[in-house]
């Protein structure tokens, strides 16, 4: 155990920030979360503003890593012009706010930052994108170019890792608590075709797959996901999992599309990413079996 680590998580509240800092702690760590509320050194939690530029500059003394995971929900709310924005600008002036007080450190070792397996573009479904396939030309693929491009900013300083997250399968909190809600109500539908494919993950192997990065101080990027299933099938391992019946028609994406707008596109479309990479660097998936995966996290239900 590498007690020396002193790692610093911008976005620590979030479904995988609380998740590695239980982990990172567990592992006797110093674990540092920054927040927009007060400073409480003692506890590991200190203030930053991106937009206005401001850190704590005492969040910095001896870091080795910092891990960036902000940004505001793509899913959270309807894509509006503000909403765009916010978007880019969440995820942007966090990182160039992290570079403008950590680029003199002199014990910054590695950067980490969050990236999205939808950057590869919804033109082609059926392909395994590999992380060496080209940008989109969608809105979350221009979201996601520009963040990993504020992310190599770091790269004159030290290693810098970018973790292409696919979907985060978790009991409670991100996408898979959003399906299987109406599920557990009897409401659950298949969205849109069914077809549109689903890279997923379980949050155990996310949380390690992160640590696996930190450990070997790997640079490049990475697609994180265990393995690649449709809306159809997840929809109906979760209705099976949580043995509910799913007896409504599928909600077609005319429908999806008057009620999400340009966000609709998040359920009715999908790619499919190859892991070779992060599997060729040694790691090791626990969860490669999504209905395995969905037992893990429901338990006996």
């Amino acid at each position: 155990m590498d007690t020396r680590e002193i790692i610093l998580i911008a976005g620590g509240t979030g479904l995988i920030g609380r998740t590695l800092v239980k982990l990172w702690r567990k592992k006797g760590y110093s674990v540092r979360i920054l927040t927009r509320g007060k400073s409480d050194h003692e506890k590991g939690i200190f203030n930053w503003d991106p937009a206005k530029g401001e850190l704590d500059e005492k969040a910095l003394d001896g870091v080795t890593v910092i891990v960036n995971l902000s940004g505001a929900g793509i899913g959270d709310k309807r894509w509006t012009k503000k909403r765009r924005k916010e978007l880019f600008s969440s995820r942007i002036e966090s990182t160039e706010c992290l570079w403008k007080h950590a680029r003199s450190s002199e014990t910054l070792e590695h950067y980490i930052s969050a990236s999205g397996v939808v950057c590869y573009g919804f033109e082609d479904p059926g392909r395994l994108h590999p992380e060496s396939d080209p940008f989109g030309n969608d809105l979350l693929s221009e979201i996601t170019e520009k963040w990993e491009a504020a992310a190599d900013l770091f790269s004159e300083k030290c290693p810098v890792a970018k973790i292409r997250t696919g979907v985060v399968l978790a009991a409670n909190g991100g996408a898979l608590k959003t399906i299987a809600a109406p599920v557990r109500f009897g409401f659950g539908t298949v969205l849109g075709s069914g077809k549109q494919p689903v890279p997923w993950i379980h949050i155990y192997d996310m949380a390690h797959l992160y640590d696996f990065v930190r450990e070997h101080r790997l640079a490049g990027a990475y697609n994180a996901l265990a393995g690649n299933t449709d809306n159809r099938t997840l929809t109906k391992t979760v209705a099976r999992v949580l043995k509910r019946p799913l007896w409504l028609p599928r909600a077609p994406a005319f429908i999806l599309k008057l009620a999400l707008g340009q966000m609709a596109s998040l359920v009715t479309q999908g790619l499919k990413a190859d892991n070779s990479l992060i599997l060729s660097k040694g790691f090791e998936f626990r969860y490669t079996e999504l209905e395995e995966a969905l037992r893990d996290l429901y338990g006996k239900v």
